[in-house]
């Protein structure tokens, strides 16, 4: 059911529709965290180290696809607040062929050139067999992955952000089971869970295009509506262009950070595998705290109401500060049994690698927070081009801040983190400079409701 943000308390507003974005994301990132687990407790370390090494690469291809996804809920968030449903199937409708085709070409493209590239990240000779295997897999089955993607990122702008979780809940289960009847039973190891993540996509994503076109009249098309609209994909281009290139862009630098990783060895790299896995469900709350702040900014902003816009940001920021607070008194303590989960208690060097980053990671998720806050209230605004930009300082930081540690002026593994932690402090001030200079007015792609009768 779509949900009207220009209503109500902004703090109830944005938790309420962010706690089922948060479970669903929670169920997501289960498909990957159960991949490690299973294939670390049938397999052993150099299986984790193998999809670990694929995860960089894959992130690039998919951030593309994904950053035109968010281009085209920005726009449908702020027409929808706008009250204007007749455009909002034009921008559904070319969306989604637009988003589609593209989920296609990078699929081809990235099973083409997957061992070139791992090659390149100095991937060790001793999983770069299994990673190529796992990644050459989950490009094919890319499309399916933005069937499910694309159709959430809608119903998410117009408030629908319950719906999506139910169907991920079912895919997360499915993924779960395949998962161990292909490693366990026929023993097919990192082909194994690649398969199962790629048929669990596909079924969520075949449950919401059933869902949405029964039962989401707004988006229920006839076929003279499936339209290709150039002033439409225009506009999508224009937000999303720049959310692709920032996406893009952190995650190459997140392939020169695996090369960093990598050349630590094969144990350095499992445990920044399990070190990601737990750090991708610590930072999810922050993040869909901030992405829900996105879409109630967008229809503020829609409808004219830029004062409760800003409140928005106020409210989301107090959550993100007291999850913060929570997760670094957690966190410490509670890290070697999250590290046990994968199957990796005996392997001593890789706990004490992962427990460095789960522990260094802890300490500061506020500046994550709070960066993440500004970055998705921009984006939400329109102001998509410095979210943009800022996304790509915080890499342009990072790198080199990493490669100093790590060779000029070594500090150990402790590198890999103190480079994060100098990207997102730039970034941060550099998004609250900008949103307290009010630079982010005037980018909206609509800014006024049409007449109530029209719409």
């Amino acid at each position: 059911m779509a949900k009207d943000f220009t209503q109500g308390n902004p703090m109830k507003v944005i938790f309420t529709f962010a706690i089922p974005m948060l479970l669903g994301n929670v169920f997501q990132q289960l498909y990957s965290t159960v991949d490690s687990i299973i294939v670390g407790n049938f397999e052993g370390a150099s299986a984790i180290a193998a999809v670990s090494a694929s995860s960089s690469l894959q992130f690039f291809m998919i951030s593309i696809a994904f950053g035109f996804t968010a281009g085209m809920s920005v726009v449908i968030s702020q027409v929808y607040g706008a009250r204007d449903f007749k455009k909002m199937k034009r921008v559904f409708s070319t969306g989604f062929m637009f988003v589609l085709v593209l989920a296609c070409v990078l699929g081809v493209l990235g099973a083409t050139i997957s061992k070139s590239v791992l090659q390149l990240l100095g991937t060790h000779e001793s999983i770069l067999p299994n990673s190529v295997k796992y990644l050459r897999i989950m490009f094919l089955g890319l499309p399916f992955a933005f069937a499910y993607n694309m159709y959430a990122a809608v119903l998410r702008a117009v408030g629908d952000s319950k719906t999506p979780l139910y169907f991920l809940i079912i895919s997360a289960i499915t993924n779960i089971v395949l998962d161990y009847i292909f490693v366990a039973f026929f023993g097919m190891g990192v082909s194994g869970v690649a398969f199962a993540t790629i048929a669990s996509q596909a079924f969520s994503g075949v449950l919401c295009h059933i869902y949405i076109g029964k039962k989401i009249q707004i988006f229920h098309l006839s076929k003279d509506e499936w339209i290709f609209d150039k002033e439409i994909l225009g506009a999508i281009i224009n937000y999303g262009l720049p959310a692709a290139i920032q996406q893009s862009v952190v995650s190459m630098g997140m392939m020169f950070v695996q090369s960093f990783v990598n050349y630590y060895g094969p144990n350095m790299t499992a445990a920044y595998g399990v070190y990601g896995r737990i750090e991708n469900l610590v930072t999810m709350p922050l993040m869909q705290f901030a992405m829900a702040l996105s879409m109630y900014a967008g229809q503020n902003i829609g409808a004219g109401e830029e004062k409760r816009a800003k409140d928005g940001i106020k409210a989301t920021m107090i959550m993100q500060i007291i999850f913060s607070f929570a997760m670094a008194s957690i966190l410490p303590s509670i890290a070697p049994t999250l590290i046990g989960l994968f199957g990796l208690a005996d392997d001593a060097d890789v706990v004490r690698l992962a427990t460095m980053g789960i522990d260094f990671m802890s300490k500061f998720l506020i500046v994550f927070g709070l960066f993440q806050a500004f970055n998705q209230f921009l984006r939400g605004v329109g102001d998509t081009k410095f979210s943009m930009i800022t996304s790509l300082v915080m890499m342009f930081i990072r790198i080199p801040a990493t490669y100093m540690f790590v060779y000029i002026m070594p500090i150990g593994e402790i590198s890999l983190w103190v480079g994060m932690l100098i990207g997102w402090s730039v970034a941060f001030i550099m998004n609250g400079i900008r949103f307290f200079s009010g630079g982010w007015r005037g980018k909206a792609y609509v800014s006024k409701r049409v007449a109530e009768s029209e719409a």
